[in-house]
């Protein structure tokens, strides 16, 4: 169908100011971060922000984020590429049910799954409150359906056809596994990596229920804005957070692009 000039303008216009709207939090940060005050337009420009900020403290919080961020994904992928695998490969009893319960997350909120782990680790092993493995856990649960999702959209596209062959041709179901249906799916699983490693490095609720003994760098933010309220220094924090995370993420992409040469687009 060939839409009326009219009609193109209005929706380009659309997408240009949902696209500013969505990336105006991050231009005001940027221009926050580089100001003696936080106002729009900003008065006056100073780099004093970046020299208020207790560097080592935040460093660590840092740190604790990106090694979330690495150890939530290794769970995530160990627990969802298998799941993912059986919903969209296997036919079995309970498959429809299965496929909408690993959903149920996105409609309730993440503080609720998040709350009952800190009861139950209260009830049973209050010892372990607070420890990196729960809140490991706690972090890793809200990007499953989103993770699932990645790599099941990812299968769906791969054709069986390869892997009946490979079994044909005398190859056990575990080097079928690993030797084509890892490969014909590596554009997912790396889409799939980059959104539990965004997703538990830039979480916040996890840490900030369960206890956790070392912040993450935005539970750090968080206290500070508790502390002195959102000033240039708190916004340093937030764009430099962003850029690591983000930089972390680019810089996948263009390896894992090269190794995957025509598949990502």
């Amino acid at each position: 169908m060939k839409l009326s000039r009219g009609t193109l303008v209005a929706l380009n216009g659309m997408a240009l100011l949902l696209g500013l709207l969505l990336i105006w939090p991050v231009i005001q940060v940027m221009i926050g971060s580089f100001t003696s005050d936080i106002d729009f337009p900003p008065h006056h420009f100073s780099l004093n922000a970046f020299h208020s900020i207790i560097w080592p403290s935040y460093f660590l919080a840092i740190r604790f984020s990106l090694l979330l961020g690495v150890c939530a994904t290794v769970l995530l992928i160990v627990v969802c590429l298998p799941a993912a695998y059986a919903i969209e490969r296997r036919r079995f009893k309970g498959r429809s049910l299965i496929s909408v319960l690993i959903f149920v997350p996105v409609i309730f909120p993440g503080v609720t799954y998040v709350s009952a782990i800190a009861i139950y680790v209260l009830i049973f092993y209050p010892h372990q409150r607070g420890t990196f493995p729960v809140v490991l856990v706690g972090t890793a649960m809200a990007a499953i359906p989103l993770v699932v999702r990645a790599l099941q959209a990812s299968l769906a596209t791969a054709d069986p056809v390869y892997e009946e062959a490979a079994l044909v041709m005398g190859a056990s179901p575990l080097q079928t596994f690993a030797r084509v249906t890892l490969p014909l799916i590596g554009p997912g699983l790396v889409t799939a990596s980059m959104i539990a490693f965004t997703a538990a490095a830039m979480s916040f609720t996890p840490a900030y229920i369960l206890g956790s003994g070392q912040p993450t760098a935005a539970l750090y933010i968080y206290r500070e804005i508790e502390k002195v309220g959102f000033t240039p220094s708190v916004a340093v924090m937030v764009l430099s957070i962003q850029a690591v995370v983000i930089g972390i993420v680019q810089i996948l992409y263009w390896v894992f692009r090269r190794q995957f040469r025509g598949l990502f687009v």
